[in-house]
């Protein structure tokens, strides 16, 4: 379920490819299974990046998003600039990561603690392991929506550091099936398709890209 996966699952049924397989990754690992053949497609809210461009090629943008910063309901954290003296947490293999690291080194926080998925992250917070997330706003936004458990909340005076643009992944000799899925890709965003599923999730017009981008 999630974004990624209604879209891929739609452009599959329009290729005429009857069964769509999900397999659960490492985000970390994502790319090394492509490339090792165990995978076929990478759709899991990636960012389109230089360094991942190297050793895959992506499609079209299918939706842009930004990070938030998660907290408990109960918490005073209203940005960063609360967080020097606090454990924030972000999953292994992400910018996000990549940023807290830069932010540790600065001493603007105290810790990290590093998790394997955005839900475990999710979780992990939810159990008091550390005072804050930061991860995908829109994935997390939807997980706190739907999971009456999870008792927290996206702090709004947060002011995102990344406005990442989002797309699947497949190997760089599988330009057909490149071609493929942005053809109909474009074709979902065209008829409204694409930004139905983002707001089904809890996104809007802002998260939505236009077709051939």
């Amino acid at each position: 379920t999630g974004i990624d996966g209604e879209i891929i699952k739609e452009i599959a049924k329009r290729l005429g490819i009857e069964k769509v397989e999900m397999k659960t990754v490492k985000f970390e690992n994502l790319l090394v299974e492509l490339n090792n053949k165990n995978i076929d497609i990478v759709a899991d809210a990636m960012y389109i990046k230089d360094e991942r461009k190297k050793v895959a090629n992506f499609t079209n943008v299918w939706y842009q998003d930004g990070d938030a910063l998660i907290v408990r309901e109960d918490s005073t954290i209203a940005g960063l600039e609360d967080l020097s003296d606090k454990v924030v947490g972000a999953v292994k293999g992400t910018v996000f990561l990549e940023y807290l690291e830069q932010l540790k080194a600065e001493k603007k926080i105290k810790d990290i603690i590093i998790f394997n998925s955005q839900a475990e992250g999710l979780l992990g917070l939810n159990t008091h392991k550390m005072d804050a997330l930061v991860t995908d706003g829109g994935v997390a936004a939807y997980s706190i929506q739907s999971d009456s458990s999870l008792k927290l909340k996206i702090v709004t005076t947060y002011k995102p550091q990344f406005n990442g643009q989002i797309g699947a992944a497949v190997r760089k000799e599988d330009n057909d099936l490149l071609e493929a899925v942005n053809r109909e890709l474009d074709k979902l965003k065209d008829e409204g398709f694409v930004l139905e599923v983002l707001k089904k999730y809890n996104l809007n017009e802002n998260n939505f890209v236009p077709s051939g981008q």
